[in-house]
């Protein structure tokens, strides 16, 4: 598999469904493994049982490196666990690989970082409504988060294979910048050149409505209140491990630019699928 930062970013797009068939022949998955020497898990990282099934025919083909499909939250929070239960299985994979290691069967590498904040600013599922120029923020707003650009991603990843020797066998976290929603709107603010009206609200009031969604049969729409409430959220701690142990300097990288990552999406947001820019 290719290890570009460029090609990493393209096969996030992975259609899960395709995946799911492709892994239910674990021969045909081995063999399509031989002689590749890393693996990088793109999909359903929450799911053990399928990260298991992939991380066991990489180790049946010979992979001698694997890094895990993360690339989010920190996964092994047992508070951030018990709110978004995928995590839970993340981290099923995290202790699945260090067993691995242990065995001698095979190296691993994971990667948090947070919110991938222009994808979700992109969406609104993180409540800034670019088209109307409103957000809802659930809490103070001064909350800090980690948040990290799409892009950042496939070069953190490009990086870690840099350094593959220093930084083996370890859960990395390496989150762009630290942002709160309150900058957020003040980059926006500026990058848009209109004021932008927000809606404060509590977290218990986000946790809520992510519950009844996912009860009422709309599991997407839940879970993303219940991430966006992992964001806000201060007894959670997420964010706590990012400030204690950023891996920025380990690989080698620098802070990203909030105004930059916001300047981009609202770019996007204006000329995409138009002839008259690169971002189409």
């Amino acid at each position: 598999m290719s290890t570009s930062p460029a090609s990493f970013v393209r096969s996030w797009y992975l259609p899960l469904a395709r995946e799911r068939m492709i892994l239910l022949d674990f021969a045909a998955l081995t063999a399509a493994f031989k002689g590749q020497d890393l693996v990088i898990s793109t999909g359903s990282g929450g799911d053990f049982e399928l990260q298991a099934r992939i991380i066991d025919a990489a180790i049946a083909a010979g992979v001698a490196r694997f890094i895990p499909a993360e690339f989010g939250h920190d996964s092994r929070n047992e508070r951030v666990q018990e709110r978004l239960p995928p995590s839970k299985q993340r981290a099923l994979v995290i202790e699945y690989l260090q067993s691995k290691a242990i065995e001698g069967d095979i190296e691993w590498t994971a990667l948090a970082v947070g919110v991938l904040l222009d994808e979700r600013l992109r969406s609104g599922d993180l409540g800034f409504e670019l088209a109307w120029q409103s957000a809802t923020v659930h809490g103070t707003g001064d909350e800090h988060f980690a948040a990290t650009s799409f892009e950042r991603v496939g070069v953190a990843v490009a990086s870690i294979l840099l350094r593959w020797e220093d930084v083996k066998d370890r859960y990395l976290y390496c989150s762009g910048c630290s942002v709160t929603a309150n900058e957020i709107v003040r980059a926006l603010e500026k990058v848009t050149g209109k004021e932008w009206t927000v809606g404060y609200h509590e977290v218990a009031d986000c946790v809520r409505e992510g519950k009844s969604r996912i009860e009422k049969g709309f599991p997407d729409a839940g879970m993303f209140l219940m991430e966006r409430s992992v964001l806000y959220d201060e007894e959670l701690g997420a964010f706590e491990a990012f400030e204690r142990e950023d891996a920025k300097r380990s690989l080698g990288l620098k802070e990203e630019v909030l105004e930059e990552m916001v300047k981009g999406v609202v770019h996007q947001f204006k000329h995409y699928g138009k002839g008259d820019c690169g971002c189409g």
